[in-house]
């Protein structure tokens, strides 16, 4: 950050009194700005034994696997916001009403927190989008797992596949950092 987004003057970074961050403070108008993660949903859509994937169409990571994702708009739930950007990327409906959480995840390096949710598909119709280059649903042993996009929710996605395999959903969280994540079960399905 350069400039006030309040009063257009300079800022600088600043440790205030009584705080434990560093902050953006305007010299002009003294305005504290805070940035805090962004909050990153997810819909792992599934149908019977297997999970809609996308392969990236822009960057980041153009041509990896993914599952579609996105950051939570003004004014949607999660659960919206997790429907909303399964649909933008690959055209495919889930209903929000029938999302389970899988995971909240806290992707630190990133600033963000990763909202992972799960539902069916309301029917296997989907297609490409200018955010994916293809589209496909993916049985655990089909998954191209060496071609994923981002290396710190791979333990996630395995994760979701036994779930899936067994019929037995689990509620994850933990911090993703690739090669040193920390997950652990902090609910299970009856």
């Amino acid at each position: 950050m350069n400039f006030c987004s309040h009063c257009g003057q300079p800022v600088k970074k600043v440790l205030l009194a009584g705080d434990s961050h560093p902050r953006f403070q305007c010299n002009g108008c003294s305005r504290v700005h805070y940035q805090n993660p962004k909050v990153l949903v997810s819909c792992y859509a599934t149908w019977g034994n297997k999970v809609l994937w996308m392969r990236r169409g822009i960057e980041p990571c153009v041509g990896k696997w993914t599952a579609p994702s996105g950051f939570v708009e003004e004014g949607e739930s999660l659960e919206q916001a997790a429907a909303r950007e399964l649909f933008e990327e690959t055209c495919a409906r889930v209903d929000p009403q029938q999302m389970q959480l899988h995971m909240v995840g806290n992707l630190v390096r990133m600033n963000q927190i990763y909202m992972v949710f799960r539902a069916p598909l309301l029917s296997p119709e989907f297609s490409t989008t200018e955010e994916a280059s293809e589209v496909r649903l993916f049985a655990a042993d089909e998954f191209p797992i060496e071609d994923f996009a981002f290396p710190e929710v791979a333990d996630n996605v395995q994760l979701f596949y036994r779930d899936l395999q067994r019929n037995r959903f689990g509620i994850y969280m933990g911090t993703l950092e690739n090669g040193k994540n920390t997950i652990r079960v902090v609910g299970r399905e009856d």
